[in-house]
């Protein structure tokens, strides 16, 4: 007689004719989806910054969705990896299954986003559905335009002779009886696998256009009704859920719905955006660099700003903060609502041209000497947000006869005037320097690094003579608008020189004549006798 070890169970069953049972791979689970709706911005946006390097402009266009979702980074994950091909993406390429994406761009005139709901009423049926008996709901409310059904099996297996325990299958159908008579089969399928557990399976379709009301929605099974005790494959009507599809619009803001799947999410995730945003009014003569959002200039400015062939205005997606904070200014939404007659445009311009100039980005590569990306998502008071965008080029914004007026820091040839005790009152000149605790010799800049997607820092630092001078003196500070390292760098080297070359301000009252010559931006020269030991100006 054969022999075996005690210490095989499965060995001995085999010894009699028996196996361990066997379970199915094809379990079935339930699934649930829940479709976020994100504001992007107010106001007209270029919108995908991949597809906008791209030159990919249709926004209705699946390759510009796939470019956005490389844009799209859930818990900092890309929903489309970097190098796929937008035109034909392979399912590999996806990083997240089952996400459905739509994009508005924030025009007056937009359509809304299908699919998204504002209204959604469900309510509990729970009946059995048998060949003989298929269970029904009658819809009443002519505002409804799609149902979805929820169909629940407690349980679905089949036990075999043999102890394997296999799944089952069963077919199922849904369809509506409008009030004319009139049958539409909207839902045939069939669910196959196993589950010990209550699984659940939604089914979404649409109303017939123009329905006749009431309209009766059946569930009837194909399927003949189990009569084996070893075949579990009961089905149940659960729900159904009687929905109102969005008719917002949101006009003037762009946003996006996102569908994720609860299988690939459990919590909801973190969102990020890499966009282009908000489109603002560019000089007659500009031209933007995709590439980085650059103006560059051919020809005279003459005031105006571009436009299209029937005179309308065309506005541009641009990095420049000249032209970004002349759009905040005069918006009238989200703005200040300054009207343009009050800005002097050509102040503007002259500053466009000294932030696009390409300089060193301290990667052996070029980039405009300013740029700005900013986000502004919080009321702040006007006084404040200019400042701050003036403080990305380095700006400074006035108010001189009868307009707005921004001026920066730049190079000049020689002072717009020279300032002496002929011109100045009888108190003459006073001189205050800052103390050497507070001139700092380290700064920490602080920007937003794309590729990482995190604050990052740059550390700028004086010569060693500077620092043996006056110490360590740290001082961390925030490059607003800033996604560049070398923007980063020429900022805190621009606050290095100033307080190390800056440290004295001089006081004095000048005439009226002389007064209204300067602008508050301008260079101007001191003549002081009495500091400098000799006469070097005056009056004739």
């Amino acid at each position: 007689m054969p022999q075996a070890s005690s210490s095989n169970p499965s060995a001995i069953a085999e010894l009699f004719g028996y196996s361990d049972p066997t379970l199915p791979k094809d379990a079935l689970s339930s699934k649930q989806f829940s479709t976020l709706v994100e504001i992007l911005s107010e106001g007209e946006i270029e919108g995908s910054a991949s597809a906008s390097k791209a030159g990919v402009t249709d926004i209705t266009s699946s390759a510009y969705l796939n470019h956005f979702l490389k844009d799209v980074l859930l818990n900092g994950t890309q929903v489309l990896q970097a190098n796929a091909n937008v035109a034909n993406p392979q399912d590999s390429d996806f990083n997240f299954k089952d996400i459905q994406f739509a994009f508005k761009s924030g025009t007056a005139n937009q359509t809304k986003i299908d699919g998204i709901r504002n209204v959604e009423r469900t309510t509990g049926i729970n009946l059995r559905v048998t060949t003989s008996n298929p269970r029904e709901h009658t819809i009443t409310d002519t505002n409804i335009e799609t149902v979805r059904i929820t169909i629940q099996f407690p349980t679905l297996q089949k036990f075999e002779d043999n102890g394997n325990i296999a799944g089952a299958e069963v077919q199922l159908g849904i369809k509506t009886i409008q009030n004319n008579g009139t049958e539409t089969t909207h839902i045939t399928d069939t669910v196959k696998g196993r589950s010990t557990n209550a699984y659940n399976r939604d089914y979404e379709f649409d109303l017939p256009a123009n329905a006749s009301f009431p309209v009766v929605v059946q569930v009837f099974r194909t399927t003949a009704d189990s009569s084996d005790s070893n075949l579990v494959n009961a089905f149940d009507f659960f729900t159904i859920t009687e929905l109102i599809k969005e008719t917002q619009t949101y006009p003037n803001t762009a946003h996006i719905a996102i569908r994720i799947s609860s299988e690939q999410f459990p919590r909801v995730p973190s969102r990020l955006f890499r966009i282009r945003g908000v489109k603002v009014k560019i000089p007659h003569n500009a031209t933007v660099d995709a590439s980085n959002g650059r103006i560059t200039y051919s020809g005279t400015f003459n005031g105006t700003f571009l436009k299209d062939g029937s005179n309308n205005i065309i506005k541009k997606w641009t990095s420049d903060p000249a032209w970004i904070l002349f759009h905040v200014l005069t918006n009238e939404r989200f703005g200040a609502g300054i009207p343009e007659a009050k800005l002097n445009q050509y102040s503007f311009y002259s500053v466009s041209e000294y932030c696009n100039v390409l300089v060193d980005d301290g990667n052996n590569g070029l980039e405009p000497r300013y740029s700005c990306n900013i986000n502004i998502t919080t009321a702040k008071e006007a006084y404040t947000v200019i400042n701050q965008l003036c403080s990305v080029f380095n700006a400074i914004a006035y108010f001189a006869a009868g307009s707005i007026e921004i001026a920066q820091d730049a190079p000049v040839t020689a002072p717009k005037y020279i300032f002496n005790l002929s011109n100045v009152t009888s108190d003459g000149f006073s001189y205050i320097g800052s103390s050497r605790k507070t001139r700092h010799t380290i700064f920490n800049v602080a920007y937003f690094d794309m590729e990482t997607q995190e604050i990052d820092y740059e550390t700028v630092e004086a010569d060693q003579s500077t620092i043996d001078k006056y110490g360590q003196v740290v001082k961390t500070v925030s490059a607003i608008g800033t996604t560049s390292r070398g923007q980063a760098q020429r900022f805190g080297k621009w606050l290095l020189y100033n307080e190390q070359n800056a440290g004295e301000s001089c006081n004095f009252t000048t005439t009226i004549d002389a007064g209204i010559i300067v602008r508050p931006h301008d260079i101007i020269g001191i003549s002081d006798t009495l500091k400098a030991g000799v006469r070097r100006g005056g009056r004739l």
